[in-house]
């Protein structure tokens, strides 16, 4: 009887206490829990320090003041839109807060949406990768950033820099995708009905047509926009002859160009193109505001 007691005891002192039944001698894996913006039941599926909210794992700690101004954000279109989301990001700098990722990703969507200006286009890839590095593969705010990427085809964003799991330095390498002339139109408008028809028959010239092109062609190389918007002021007056045997003549003059920047350009040449156009059709005495739009 002593001995078997002994047995048993020997038996005892050379068990694993933390073995089980179902896996013997294996060490138990720790529980993986959601990462944000990753799906949960309760917030004990969550990574700590995250809770969970309509059952996806969302951090706690948040600028009030930059969520107010994101909103401002996704309500306003344009550069409003995205000086609202600077705003907001500044907000969380200074609470010393990381950005939420629905914030980075929202801006890049604001900034896409402006890709007409060669900054933002550059910047909306830049964020954007940012965000679908950030957030879960399946959720809709990675989807949104794939389109709103996308869009930025013809800025001449690279795909293969997304390829990267780290930012690169640059994303709009290939160069901006110039639309075809023969499908730009050109349009005038401003003058009164009598003189347009004689500008709109000569500018729809092919000489004329074409000189006004590469207006269009230099400004799209500068700036990458799709269209060119130029407004001049224009003035036509009869002057009569001196002599009584001669006839009198209409004398037209342009205002002084008022456009500065990479827009005075643009200015310049349709100015150059148009002004011996109307000179040579003007028919009656106007002051009118000539617009011109090639898109």
């Amino acid at each position: 009887m002593k001995a078997s007691l002994f047995v048993l005891l020997g038996l005892a002192a050379g068990c694993d206490s933390k073995a089980t039944a179902s896996d013997p001698g294996q060490p138990v894996k720790p529980v993986e829990r959601s990462k944000e913006l990753e799906s949960c039941a309760s917030s004990a599926d969550c990574a700590e320090p995250l809770r969970c909210f309509d059952q996806t794992c969302r951090r706690t700690a948040r600028s009030t003041v930059g969520d107010y101004y994101a909103a401002l954000g996704a309500a306003l279109t344009g550069e409003p839109s995205i000086a609202a989301y600077s705003q907001a990001i500044g907000q969380y700098e200074a609470a010393k807060i990381s950005l939420p990722p629905e914030i980075d990703c929202a801006y890049g969507a604001a900034l896409a949406a402006a890709r007409a200006n060669k900054e933002h286009a550059e910047l909306a890839a830049r964020v954007l990768h940012r965000c679908v590095l950030a957030v879960p593969v399946g959720s809709r705010l990675r989807d949104s950033a794939i389109s709103a990427l996308a869009m930025l085809g013809d800025s001449g964003l690279d795909p293969l820099t997304l390829a990267k799991p780290q930012l690169a330095d640059l994303y709009l390498t290939k160069g901006p995708k110039k639309p075809a002339s023969d499908k730009l139109t050109v349009t005038v408008t401003g003058l009164p009905q009598k003189s347009n028809d004689a500008v709109m028959a000569k500018v729809n010239e092919t000489d004329t047509h074409s000189a006004l092109l590469t207006c269009w062609q230099n400004a799209f190389d500068g700036s990458h926009k799709d269209t060119l918007a130029v407004s001049i002021g224009v003035k036509s007056a009869f002057i009569a002859s001196e002599y009584e045997d001669e006839q009198g003549v209409f004398v037209v003059k342009l205002d002084p160009p008022t456009t500065t920047g990479p827009d005075a350009a643009a200015d310049s040449c349709v100015r150059q193109v148009l002004e011996p156009v109307l000179k040579t059709t003007a028919r009656e005495g106007y002051t009118a505001k000539l617009a011109v739009t090639i898109h």
